[in-house]
């Protein structure tokens, strides 16, 4: 019979698990997206009720409720294989999971009470929890390693996890002083280094999962704080602290600075409203993405303006880039109901070095605001010369904009 001391020192474990499981509930109440801490919430719950109920019954009690606190432990590790799934955004396979469970409790009452085999019992538990937790790995392997060092030594730490519980029993009879003969003992090394085992990598995992929900919640802050919330693109603070990076770099040189403007942008609200004067805008900052490269950027400057900086790009290269964002949008009709399609002007100067961004910042916009005198939809590009015609003077009594006048 154990005393009410030994009934402490062998629940300490479970209390250390509900604390770490109190912690990550904490955690996903302020960030209720981050699904995986619900998961991994719900995975040391399960583990802390197996454990206290497996650390107090006496192995002739035990055999009764083989099921119910096996079964327990196998809904944890359930739970702590879903929420490594949802971290790392990989389908789970519900169907495996139940296959696995109901394969390995049946193993599990037939060495208990059939076979009255403990060491197979043990292996058996040890090779159902550790598939269990090894299905999700296929598919974050196939997805390639993280760059990020935080997602790797959580990756490496739970399939540590899972191939110590599969040769957990294996170890203990090769090296422990007793083997396996007292397993089924509270104070047994298998038992204790179980304990032992199932409390580091419960720390160990609670520092890591709240380390990358820290990052990933500081990462959220950033991209809010950096990009335009309709269009998805770099706002105008955010441009100018990351163009003065890629200004810094020379192996991205030459450089071309384009601005842009919706033409009649104001007209296209009135005359549709603004939901419609949003997908344009939508429309827009899709077509400079599709026609830009990994290191260049876009950026809404405001309302209807726009500005791109390409990196290793002459002048002519970068108006060949302008006209095929115009190509794209003229051969979309489908954002304005009836009338033009969405056009757009542009104005292009090149960038040499790194003290010219606001100067090219500058005549980026002379040359876009010559474009709009000149008729719009049209591109200027520093070094020519172009007429200052208006368009209101140039447009044709029939062309649909004018009606809009």
């Amino acid at each position: 019979m154990h005393t009410s001391n030994d009934h402490i020192y062998v629940l300490m474990p479970s209390l250390s698990l509900l604390f770490l499981a109190g912690l990550l509930g904490v955690c996903w109440v302020t960030q209720p997206r981050q699904r995986f801490l619900l998961w991994l919430c719900a995975a040391f719950l399960l583990t802390a009720v197996s454990v206290s109920i497996r650390s107090v019954l006496k192995f002739e009690v035990l055999n009764h409720y083989v099921i119910l606190v096996n079964g327990l432990f196998l809904a944890g590790a359930w739970c702590l294989s879903k929420s490594f799934s949802e971290r790392r955004r990989v389908p789970m396979y519900p169907l495996a999971v139940l296959a696995l469970c109901a394969v390995t409790l049946a193993s599990l009452y037939y060495f208990a009470n059939m076979a009255r085999n403990p060491e197979g019992r043990l292996h058996a538990f040890g090779i159902g929890v550790a598939l269990i937790l090894l299905l999700p790995v296929p598919a974050v392997l196939r997805r390639g390693l993280s760059s990020d060092w935080l997602d790797r030594t959580l990756l490496w730490s739970y399939l540590s996890y899972a191939v110590l519980t599969m040769l957990r029993p294996t170890l203990v009879a090769t090296f422990a002083h007793n083997g396996l003969s007292d397993a089924m003992e509270a104070n047994s090394t298998y038992w204790l280094t179980t304990l032992m085992s199932i409390l580091f990598f419960a720390l160990l995992f609670t520092v890591l999962i709240c380390a990358v929900t820290i990052r990933d919640t500081v990462r959220q802050l950033r991209t809010e704080r950096d990009l335009d919330a309709l269009t998805q693109t770099l706002n105008r603070r955010a441009f100018g602290e990351t163009a003065l990076q890629r200004l810094a770099d020379k192996r991205l040189y030459p450089m071309a600075l384009v601005a842009c403007d919706i033409d009649h942008f104001k007209r296209i609200n009135d005359s549709w409203g603004h939901d419609k004067g949003d997908e344009v805008l939508q429309l827009v900052s899709r077509a400079m993405q599709h026609n830009v490269r990994s290191n260049d950027l876009v950026a809404r400057f405001g309302g209807e303006e726009f500005m791109v900086l390409l990196t290793r790009i002459d002048l002519q290269g970068a108006e060949q880039v302008a006209r095929r964002i115009g190509l794209e949008l003229r051969s979309d009709q489908k954002v304005l109901p009836a009338g033009p399609a969405v056009t757009l002007s542009f104005g292009i100067t090149a960038i040499h070095n790194a003290n010219q961004l606001e100067g090219a910042l500058r005549l980026a916009d002379q040359l876009l605001y010559s474009a709009k005198n000149a008729g719009r939809d049209r591109v200027h590009v520093e070094g020519r010369l172009y007429p200052d015609i208006s368009f209101e003077q140039t447009m044709p009594a029939d062309h649909p904009m004018a009606l809009l006048m």
